[in-house]
This record gives C-alpha cells, sequence and structure tokens, in this order.
C-alpha cells in the first residue's frame, strides 16, 4: 500500500519558486502531491479565499496552509515539517482496509 500523501503543492509551469519548494520536499524525501492550477478556472481565486494569497505555490498539509518557499524551507531545514507530518499521522491514520 502506498503512503498517504498528506502534503500538496499548488504549482503552475515555469514556476521558479514551485520549482524551488518541489525541490526541498524531494531532497528531503518528504512525499507530496502537485496540483497544476495553470488550467483549473478560478483556482487563484480559490486559493486567495483560503490564503489571502493569489501567488504559488502554495503548500497545504491536510487542509492546514502551511506555507511557500521561505515558510516550507523553515519547515524543512529545522525538520519541523516532519514533526508536523508525524503528529498528524499519529491523529489521523491511514485507513486500512480489512479483507477476509
Amino acid at each position: 500500500m502506498m503512503p498517504v500523501t498528506s502534503l500538496t503543492v499548488y504549482t503552475v509551469p515555469y514556476c521558479l519558486d514551485c520549482g524551488a519548494v518541489k525541490h526541498l520536499l524531494d531532497r528531503a524525501g518528504i512525499p507530496y502531491r502537485e496540483v497544476d492550477i495553470s488550467r483549473i478556472p478560478g483556482s487563484r481565486e480559490a486559493l486567495a479565499l483560503l490564503t489571502g494569497l493569489r501567488a504559488v505555490p502554495q503548500v497545504f498539509m491536510g487542509h492546514q496552509f502551511i506555507g511557500q518557499v521561505a515558510e516550507v524551507r523553515y519547515l524543512v531545514e529545522t525538520g519541523k515539517l516532519k514533526e508536523m507530518l508525524a503528529a498528524q499521522d499519529i491523529a489521523h491514520p491511514p485507513h486500512q482496509e480489512h479483507s477476509e
């Protein structure tokens, strides 16, 4: 079974900051789901309603906005992001399917 990916990174093509966030997460071995919002009408407006920001990348842990490049860099370099993810996994363990 694949691990549950609790990080979502909202991006657009040719975005240097988007590439920087993905590189930070890749280098730290933290799985994430990337959502390219460039072809989703109204997506920037929707993100602005959630975070107050229209700029990408935007990184969410579950439904919680955790930041953009600077915040993610800090969380990765201090180990806090892995701590947050571990705490989330303890609080919300992945659903296990039981076969009989």
